[in-house]
């Protein structure tokens, strides 16, 4: 479905101009009331410790007072609702709460409660609280659309990474001693945050896009063409595959990327990096790599941490335009507290160290505060001003830490700090990559987008798949239950019922099935932890034919195998 972007961008305006919990609220309100029949709104933060509860934060309407007054906190254990809330990353919706059986009756009473609909909030993998709304007495019961709780999703990870950074104007208030250091870094999550919140509203709409042309530009190219048709369709493609990148971009540097994470060791890792670098460096750059001598490995992505250090040897390459000398080196070490009173941006822990130094023209003091900032760039080349964007997202969703530091007319120094693994060891090099698999088995497709099924159909019955699709959550749960499938391939949000929910209850009645997701939506979305727990393949939009197919016959096979 398409988003609108409108309320979702005056929005974004209005949280960042908000400088206190209740204005988030006000500004969200004022989303919820354009799109929705809803006049509440209500934040909850999820307090640490046991009992587990929740505390209001703030309200807007016409229940507020009676929020302060007999709800200010909300005790989990015993209220099935909030129980359902604080174990799910989806909308809890009541649409009758005087029938529910999940609701406090009391208090529905005292309320008036008619249909309640609540959304936790998450910042990476971290779950901060909820924030509810829903109609009154007099207003009704009245269900959300599956296009409004769509949008209400879109708010809550708005208002999400908004109540990060009122929190740290908050501490920033409280803390005089780190005043300094706080405001750059609430600079830094202001610039950012808009762009985040874009990449993250239009990304399904976009990859489901560009999967369709992708797709379709691949099954041109297979068939016989003259010579000069041949040439524009994969120039086409190119600008498409390009596009796909820059997109990929956006979400990398909103950390809205997947991790794909697993063992790695840095040594070996820089080690293939510099021989690459060194065809690509001009003659008068040497490049040196000094490894510990100790283990160094991580549990990173590997695809997206060789981008990080790519970007950071290429920028390197651009400022040394006369020559001069590029090193990393590797080293592990342990933080305390007094690094972290030290570097306000630091924190405590086991790290590997990967230092990039130049002997380039270095920066100046008013280029070095921005540069992390999406779209700046200050090289003689100019650029996108997307790679250390990207860079700096990229760490940060390893749980890692990037500072810089230039001179003028001396050089520039990158330190990236990657929390060690202790105790991991790297898996070995995967065998060759074979033709691309066949299958005969009976696949179900449920995805919302026309578009995006039925080219998915087209690929999977070009590759001998017997396949039947179905346009939404809830038809694809209809379609298994009528007959058996051998494989279930889902988008991760759709109308009726979300690829999750649809999983578990397909599951529940086939659990013979192998199951892929397929996702066009940031790692929010669908929690890499979920898919790992439950041993499930995904592909992330927009996909290639051939590794979907792949993708498909890996969890055929360990479906076969369990």
């Amino acid at each position: 479905m398409a988003i609108d972007l409108r309320v979702i961008l005056e929005l974004a305006r209005s949280l960042q101009c908000a400088t206190d919990v209740h204005a988030l609220v006000v500004a969200t309100r004022e989303a919820v009331r354009s799109v929705t029949p809803y006049q509440s709104v209500w934040l909850f933060s999820e307090e640490p410790g046991a009992p587990r509860r929740l505390r209001a934060l703030a309200a807007v309407g016409d229940v507020s007072e009676l929020l302060w007054e007999h709800a200010p906190v909300l005790y989990v254990e015993g209220d099935a609702m909030l129980v359902e809330l604080c174990a799910t990353d989806q909308p809890v919706v009541v649409e009758d709460a005087g029938a529910d059986p999940r609701t406090d009756k009391a208090m529905v009473a005292r309320f008036g409660n008619r249909t309640i609909v609540n959304l936790p909030l998450f910042v990476g993998d971290e779950r901060v609280g909820a924030f509810g709304t829903g109609t009154f007495g007099d207003e009704g019961i009245r269900p959300p659309t599956a296009d409004e709780l769509e949008l209400l999703q879109v708010f809550g990870a708005q208002l999400a990474a908004a109540l990060q950074r009122v929190r740290l104007l908050e501490e920033h208030r409280t803390a005089a001693r780190e005043r300094d250091a706080l405001r750059q870094r609430m600079v830094a999550v202001q610039r950012i945050e808009s762009l985040a919140l874009l990449a993250g509203g239009v990304a399904h709409d976009f990859n489901n896009l560009l999967t369709v042309i992708l797709s379709n530009l691949r099954f041109a190219l297979e068939a016989p063409l003259p010579e000069s048709r041949r040439e524009d369709l994969v120039g086409a493609l190119e600008a498409a595959l390009r596009a796909r990148d820059v997109a990929q971009q956006l979400l990398a540097v909103g950390r809205g990327r997947a991790l794909r994470p697993e063992a790695l060791d840095l040594n070996a890792r820089l080690s293939l990096l510099t021989s690459l670098l060194r065809r690509l460096l001009p003659e008068g750059v040497s490049i040196t790599l000094t490894p510990t001598q100790t283990a160094a490995t991580v549990l990173a992505d590997p695809t997206q941490l060789d981008q990080v250090f790519m970007n950071l040897c290429l920028n390197a390459r651009d400022a040394m335009e006369g020559g001069g000398r590029l090193t990393l080196t590797t080293e592990v070490l342990e933080l305390n507290g007094a690094f972290v009173r030290a570097h306000p941006w630091g924190r405590a822990g086991r790290f590997v160290l990967v230092t990039v130094a130049d002997t380039g023209r270095g920066m100046p003091p008013e280029v070095l505060d921005r540069v992390f900032e999406p779209f700046f760039t200050h090289g003689p080349k100019g650029g996108t001003g997307l790679g250390l964007a990207v860079t700096h997202g990229i760490v940060q969703q390893h749980a890692g830490m990037i500072h810089c530091y230039s001179e003028v007319g001396v050089g520039t120094t990158f330190r990236v700090y990657l929390p060690l693994a202790e105790g991991a060891r790297p898996a070995p090099a995967p065998p060759p990559e074979e033709a691309v698999p066949r299958g005969s088995e009976r696949v179900l497709i449920a995805e919302d987008n026309v578009g995006v099924r039925d080219v998915a159909r087209r690929i999977l019955e070009r590759a001998g798949y017997v396949v039947e699709t179905a346009p939404d959550g809830l038809r694809a749960i209809e379609a298994a239950a009528r007959s058996p499938f051998d494989l279930v391939l889902l988008d991760a949000v759709m109308p009726g019922a979300s690829g999750r929910e649809a999983y578990e209850r397909i599951h529940a009645a086939r659990p013979e099935a192998a199951f892929v997701f397929a996702s066009g939506y940031p790692a929010d979305m669908l929690p890499l932890s979920f898919l790992q727990d439950a041993g499930i393949e995904w592909v992330e939009k927009p996909y290639d034919p051939d590794h979907l197919l792949r993708v498909m016959r890996r969890a055929l096979n360990a479906r076969r195998r369990a």
